[in-house]
């Protein structure tokens, strides 16, 4: 891995002086640029109702105010997600943290850092485990036995464990990604339900609205506008590609679909698309079953007449398998872009444009909680949420593939893996 800064000095070092005074000319225009371009935006935006992703959103003092049930018990909280996914448990410590700065959570009580969750790869249930047996103060507690996987969990006990609780013993549903938004917004349960990480909660039915004053007052999620539109243009401008390969698994609106197929349409160039429904993927067994399904199908979708492939959340969940999936598309020199998580791209993929700002993201939905539970109306509350990019690419790749990378490119990447060698 290769920092920017670092990139910059040993191309300085390498430069002749005529060439050294040139470079830093052109650095110091592309600065210039960068920062008109930042106020152009900002004036832009100026009158805009989204949250933008350049700091954790702010809130008024009343509204974040911690407190306690109306009979000073604490404000007990379930979760339901899909599956193990490392993102969902990085935002899911995002939330926490932002729950801890505020006032939520006391200082110092969380059980586990960001560093233990990279560390030991710590799913959702892990963290939810803790947090259950951990005292985080005298305002919130996660409920014993309110967790649930909807992959591996019964379905029809979960939904009549939090119908017979919520109100009682659940005061709020945390949900993470669409399948989950979807299962709890169909139960109807009388308590507000929060939910973060899907791809397209209004596509998807979670919400009826991105629009302030829904007619759901108890239902709110986290809306990133057009996440897949954004990211293929941008890797459609650095290099233009006629047909893109897909290989969806399960849902399509949790992979995208709906806006990628609109995408296609808007940006012009066609698509190619496999799908693969649900499997059983607990087990080493089932995984592995699965694993060749998918590999199966990625020599099928490589010897389509593609030229570029989108790589969706969900396909594979387990960033250090990937080489195995990609080295199909690269005996051919088909790019391979990727949805989601820069650990994708640290393991062979070629690009990311991540338009997910984990950290401000989690903070804004933590915000969004506290004022819930200070009584406003989720279905009031404003819900989009447009993260500022982060771009990673591999170098590593795009050599082997014969990719162009410019200058200018390199210089406003995040982080350029594969480039030590």
């Amino acid at each position: 891995m290769i920092s920017f800064r670092l990139f910059v000095v040993f191309a300085i070092i390498k430069m002749k002086q005529n060439e050294r005074s040139a470079f830093i000319k052109r650095i110091a225009a592309m600065c210039f640029c960068l920062v008109l371009a930042m106020a152009v935006i900002s004036c832009a935006d100026s009158g805009s109702s989204e949250t933008d992703g350049q700091a954790a959103p702010a809130a008024a003092e009343s509204e974040m105010t911690p407190r306690t049930r109306d009979d000073g018990s604490k404000f007990r909280i379930a979760y339901v997600d899909y599956d193990e996914y490392i993102q969902a448990s990085r935002q899911f410590f995002y939330i926490l943290k932002r729950l801890e700065e505020t006032g939520w959570i006391s200082e110092g009580s969380l059980p586990f850092t960001i560093d233990d969750i990279n560390e030991k790869n710590m799913s959702t249930r892990d963290m939810y485990n803790e947090l259950v047996s951990a005292d985080l103060g005298d305002y919130i507690e996660f409920a014993d036995n309110a967790f649930s996987y909807l992959a591996y969990d019964d379905p029809d006990a979960a939904a009549d464990n939090l119908k017979s609780r919520a109100g009682k013993d659940i005061d709020l549903v945390l949900t993470f990604g669409t399948s989950a938004g979807v299962f709890a917004k169909e139960l109807g349960l009388p308590v507000p339900l929060v939910d973060f990480g899907a791809t397209d909660p209004v596509a998807s039915g979670i919400l009826e609205s991105s629009e302030p004053d829904r007619s759901e007052p108890l239902v709110w999620a986290n809306v990133e506008p057009s996440v897949p539109l954004r990211q293929l243009k941008y890797y459609h401008s650095l290099k233009p590609f006629k047909k893109l390969g897909l290989i969806i698994y399960g849902d399509e609106t949790v992979s995208g679909v709906p806006d990628i197929m609109r995408s296609s349409e808007e940006i012009g160039f066609d698509v190619v698309k496999y799908n693969i429904e649900e499997q059983p993927r607990e087990t080493e067994a089932e995984l592995a079953a699965y694993y060749d399904l998918v590999e199966s199908k990625v020599k099928e979708m490589a010897n389509e007449d593609i030229d570029a492939f989108f790589f969706t959340i969900d396909l594979v969940n387990e960033a250090d398998k990937l080489p195995r999936f990609l080295e199909p598309f690269y005996a051919k020199n088909i790019p391979v872009y990727m949805m989601d998580d820069a650990e994708t791209v640290k393991n062979g993929g070629l690009m990311l444009i991540m338009a997910n700002d984990l950290e401000n993201a989690g903070s804004f939905t933590a915000d969004s909680i506290g004022k819930i539970l200070c009584g406003e109306e989720p279905g009031s509350l404003p819900c989009i949420y447009t993260s500022s990019p982060s771009i990673y690419v591999n170098y590593k790749t795009a050599k082997r593939i014969g990719y162009p990378l410019t200058f200018e490119f390199l210089t406003v990447c995040d982080e350029i893996y594969g480039g030590d060698n």
